[in-house]
């Protein structure tokens, strides 16, 4: 008489079965840790809540394939917020091109959550949109998200000098802007 077949688990027949599970699970609990925070930080970059969801998804399937082909492969913080700041601002590189009004960079403020809709917060959404990409990423990224200078620097590929540069530049375009919108 013969034994019964053993069943033995998928990922010990398929072994790429097991790194697939692997990388889904790691990809998953990125997303349930960033994604919310990923999306604030690209919203207040692009000012539009659809294209920041969209943008911070695009984000979660890069790194899910990266895991996909390394299971091993240390995905961080900072990769995502790299990852997200280089998505946003090829994205503004592609509205700049594509914008044909000057006035097409109006922010859709009726997604923002009730605390963002204060009359300070919509000014200063209003000024960082005419922050170019990459004062806004550094400004975000220190200010925001509460990276150093030399974390920022590391993940916007510049020298934390330049990081500190681009975050006055920005701040003393964020005061005229919002000293402007004060006086109106």
């Amino acid at each position: 008489m013969r034994s019964p077949p053993v069943v033995k688990p998928m990922e010990d027949v398929y072994p790429a079965a097991a790194q697939a599970a692997v990388a889904r699970a790691r990809a998953e609990s990125l997303v349930l840790e960033y994604q919310v925070k990923l999306t604030r930080y690209l919203r207040r970059m692009v000012g539009d809540a659809e294209v920041a969801l969209d943008l911070s998804q695009d984000v979660f399937l890069s790194a899910y394939r990266m895991l996909q082909a390394d299971p091993e492969r240390e995905l961080t913080a900072g990769w995502l917020y790299r990852a997200a700041t280089n998505a946003a601002i090829s994205f503004l590189r592609r509205k700049k091109v594509l914008r044909m009004l000057p006035l097409d960079r109006d922010i859709d403020r009726s997604t923002w959550r009730v605390d963002e809709r204060s009359a300070a917060s919509v000014d200063l959404q209003t000024a960082l949109a005419q922050l170019p990409p990459q004062q806004s990423a550094a400004l975000l990224l220190t200010s925001y998200v509460g990276y150093s200078s030399t974390e920022a620097a590391e993940l916007l590929g510049t020298t934390s000098d330049a990081v500190r540069q681009r975050v006055c530049r920005a701040m003393r375009v964020l005061r005229t802007v919002m000293s402007e919108e004060t006086t109106r």
